[in-house]
């Protein structure tokens, strides 16, 4: 019965029983409640209420002292009717109150004290009124009829309270026991329905009570029987499996007073299986507060535990394959925090266990994305970077080399699906990005060279240009030039640091330098004067490596080892790979490269490339070799025939330069035998004849000597006498006598303030420089402009230079005027005199560069067209040269 339900059938919660009918209600129920403490504080009602009661064979719906009273009145009602139905089937019977008195008890039996009390009052009223003569009347004045009354009184007062009191303590002890069972009900269904195994022990420790779930992990029947008969013992141990003294198991410890809670243990089933628990025990105390028993209380966690040692073996498992990932994973917060990264992860960024990632990620050409474009808020924004659209980024971690990475990621969710953080996995393609780029490279670079190898040589550098190198070899221009390409080319392909080219002399197995990178001008230098002594044609001689070039194979030469290591070692080489330059089976040169004393592994795919460049340079090499002969027959066959026409312009123009001067001394020589025949007067006149002839017999002379001194410097044998002269007096001569020879022009001449200028020369062959550079001068000029003639010191030298204002040379011609036989097209003789020369055959300068060159001295022209030419040599001083040839 509830609370609710005990109320309102009268009964209190403490099982007193209380009047709730005769208490008025209203709106407020303050004034009832107050009502009702006062109705409750007055000892007689409150003792009425006490020993009033319903039965509890009534149904709940009738259980309210209200039915009790209706059923007092109504059976002293039916007492009187048949007390009255007696009197008059029985005039003897006297014993009137009988059925009233019956009455009475049987309603103090099952009502209690209050309806007993109604009916003994309505039992009298009934008596007097209705069974007692005269019927129907009151009659209070006969003794026997007062005596009557009050001993109906008296018995009925008694019996209800004696038969309530009676009635009470029986049903208050029904109460007892109905509440004991229930009880016991109650704590048997908690006992049955707790989720742990729950065991009450006596005060031995002895089990005495078990719950269903304690007699199945006990492995008994659920028999009260069989606890008695069983011996509960188990191997109990520690969590860490120690065994657990009896003096620390929990019963023990609550059989000494003590309350222990949640004490693991570790245990062996019925079926020998181990079980984990965790065992909670109390005491349990008697009326005099002595323990007689223990209650306990084991929650098996064996369930959980495994679960828990299966979730740290998944998780150990986890974080074995989280750490042994090659991709680099990192975890973040939803604020962008790091939670937690992999050994690849920390190993690829330098990083400590818990750093503060602040890497600014930049794109393809070096440019930093936008923030809202960073993989990690991409991610942190919800969306997910698979392969298919996984971000390419590029990092600059702090005092580490730039990395390249690709970046795929997926944001994390709680259970409601609301972001909590992302994971990132960060794979690193630096090397495969780098590779990419140098396969690139490598084919843009072998495109090049087949490009090299395919393409005809520069119009503008013939293949036949020769270029000095530092060791005085003459190397083909074209072939220095793709050389150095094609070292260039490997080098961007390869990624080493030195690159070298050298070709074989098959005659006598020698290496000339044709073209290096990565090395100083000193280096390089040293590289091509085979300085020190140690080169690679020394492999030649090497029966091992030399016959592994020989057979078209690469080498590896190891510069640490013997015997390489005690060789001189300039360039700081460690492993050289070294790969032939071949031509079908002819050796025509190495290519080698080495990457500056740096551990590098040349992998078969670097020496197969390496090869295939210096097959490629050997066949680019081949290639410009016959182009350069053939180039060379071809200007040998055209120097042929313009040296066959140069010479019979020569021969034809010296006929009539020669026969010119022949003429003119005929020609003088007939009037002078005329002149003689006629008479002396004409003596002055033939004077002058003679004269000239002279002058012309001079010229013939002079035109011999060129022509000998052409011959001369061909075979190297014009022979110079030097002496110790004065080359302003030499000038100032050359000057004079031109000045005689053209007297209608002006030559003005420019000294310096030293009256001497000490030279060590041949001054006939000087002054045969400075006639030259005069008359040509003279020729090419105006007859009314001047020429100007300067001498001036240049630290140790003397500069001689002789300025026209005549017509002027073209850049070309500036060029070729020094050689032997050139003739400037377009260039007109301006101003003419009675000395002829030969300056028109291209002799004249060709001769003075060649004196002048052997004095140890140099010439040159600067020249403008149609504003004149200065043509200027240089002589050493003679405190500079004391040498005679």
């Amino acid at each position: 019965m509830s609370v609710k339900q005990g109320k309102k059938a009268g009964i209190a919660t403490d099982g007193e029983p209380f009047i709730e009918s005769a208490l008025p209600r209203t709106n407020d129920e303050r004034p009832v409640r107050n009502r009702q403490e006062a109705l409750q504080s007055w000892a007689p009602l409150r003792w009425l209420l006490i020993n009033s009661f319903t039965p509890a064979w009534l149904p709940k719906s009738l259980r309210h002292p209200i039915p009790g009273y209706f059923v007092a009145i109504l059976l002293q009602i039916i007492a009187a009717l048949i007390t009255m139905s007696l009197v008059q089937l029985y005039p003897s019977f006297t014993v009137m109150g009988l059925l009233g008195v019956l009455a009475i008890a049987l309603v103090a039996l099952n009502w209690g004290a209050g309806p007993a009390l109604l009916a003994t009052l309505a039992g009298a009223v009934l008596l007097n009124f209705v069974i007692m003569p005269p019927h129907f009347a009151w009659e209070f004045s006969g003794a026997k009829n007062i005596v009557e009354m009050l001993l109906f009184l008296l018995v009925g007062t008694t019996i209800s309270i004696a038969a309530s009191q009676v009635a009470r303590t029986r049903h208050n002890a029904e109460e007892l026991a109905t509440s004991l069972m229930t009880e016991r009900a109650r704590l048997e269904a908690v006992i049955e329905a707790v989720p742990d195994a729950v065991s009450i022990h006596d005060a031995q420790g002895r089990i005495v009570r078990l719950n269903s779930l304690g007699l199945k992990n006990a492995g008994l029947e659920r028999s009260r029987d069989s606890l008695a008969d069983s011996q509960l013992t188990y191997a109990v141990r520690t969590p860490t499996g120690e065994p657990l003294p009896l003096e620390d198991f929990p019963v023990t410890r609550a059989l000494r007073g003590e309350t222990v809670s949640g004490v693991e243990l570790q245990y062996l089933d019925a079926e020998g299986q181990d079980r984990f628990a965790s065992l909670s025990a109390a005491p349990l105390h008697d009326a005099q507060g002595n323990i007689d028993g223990v209650i306990a209380i084991t929650h098996d966690f064996t369930t959980l535990h495994q679960s828990q040692r299966e979730a740290e073996v998944r998780a150990n498992e986890f974080e074995t394959i989280f750490e042994a990932m090659t991709d680099s994973i990192i975890v973040f917060d939803r604020a962008g925090q790091i939670l937690r990264m992999n050994a690849a992860a920390r190993q690829l960024f330098a990083l400590d266990t818990q750093p503060d990632y602040n890497f600014v990620p930049y794109d393809e050409n070096g440019q930093p994305f936008p923030q809202e474009q960073w993989p990690l808020y991409r991610v942190l924004n919800g969306e997910t970077l698979t392969s298919a659209n996984a971000m390419d980024i590029a990092v600059h971690p702090p005092g580490g080399q730039e990395l390249q990475l690709n970046i795929s990621g997926a944001p994390m969710r709680n259970k409601e699906g609301n972001l909590i953080g992302a994971v990132c996995i960060c794979r690193d393609v630096t090397e495969r990005r780098q590779l990419e780029k140098r396969t690139q490279d490598t084919l843009n670079a072998l495109l090049a060279m087949a490009e090299t190898l395919v393409l005809a040589p520069d119009s503008s550098t013939p293949s036949g240009q020769l270029t000095l190198t530092t060791t005085d070899e003459y190397v083909p221009l074209g072939v220095s030039r793709v050389a150095q390409r094609l070292v260039e080319l490997t080098r961007s392909v390869l990624g080493c640091e030195r690159v070298t080219i050298s070709t074989l002399e098959a005659e006598t197995n020698e290496l000339h330098s044709v073209a290096v990178i990565g090395l100083t001008a000193e280096e390089e230098r040293q590289w091509r004067n085979r300085t020190p002594a140690f080169h690679l044609s020394d492999l030649l001689n090497d029966p091992g490596q030399g016959s592994q070039l020989l057979a078209n194979e690469a080498i590896l030469l190891d510069m640490t080892r013997l015997p390489y290591s005690a060789m001189p070692n300039p360039y700081n080489i460690s492993v050289m790979l070294i790969a032939p330059m071949s031509v079908g089976d002819q050796l025509v040169g190495t290519l080698s490269l080495d990457y500056n004393g740096k551990e590098h592994e040349y992998t078969p795919g670097e020496i197969a490339l390496a090869k295939a460049v210096a097959k490629l340079a050997a066949l680019v090499i081949e290639r410009d070799r016959l182009l350069r002969e053939r180039a060379e027959a071809r200007a040998n066959e055209l120097a042929l025939r313009e040296a066959n026409r140069r010479m019979d312009d020569f021969l034809g123009m010296t006929s009539h330069e020669l026969k010119t001067p022949l003429t003119s001394i005929k020609g003088n020589t007939q009037l002078t035998a005329r002149q003689l025949k006629n008479s002396m007067q004409n003596m002055q006149k033939m004077q002058g004849m003679l004269e000239r002839t002279e002058r012309q017999i001079k010229l013939l002379d002079r035109l011999v000597d060129d022509l000998l001194d052409i011959s001369r410097t061909q075979a190297n044998t014009l022979e110079l006498n030097f002496v110790a002269c004065d080359l302003a007096t030499i000038v100032r001569e050359a000057v004079e006598e031109q000045r005689s020879i053209w007297p209608t022009r002006t030559i003005t001449l420019d000294l310096p303030a030293e009256s001497t200028i000490s030279i060590y020369a041949d001054p006939p062959r000087i002054n045969q420089v400075m006639t030259n550079y005069l008359t040509n001068a003279l020729k090419y000029s105006y007859d009314d402009r001047s020429v100007h003639v300067a001498l001036l010191l240049e630290n140790d030298n003397v500069r001689v230079s002789v300025q026209d204002q005549g017509v002027g040379l073209l850049p070309e011609d500036q060029l070729h005027v020094w050689d032997r036989f050139y003739r400037a097209e377009g260039v007109e003789i301006l101003s003419n005199s009675t000395q002829s020369s030969m300056m028109g055959l291209g002799l004249g300068l060709y001769i003075c560069k060649t004196i002048i060159e052997q004095h140890h001295g140099s010439v040159g022209v600067e020249s403008t067209p149609q504003v004149g030419s200065t043509f200027w040599f240089t002589l050493p001083l003679a405190q500079q040269d004391n040498s005679t040839g």
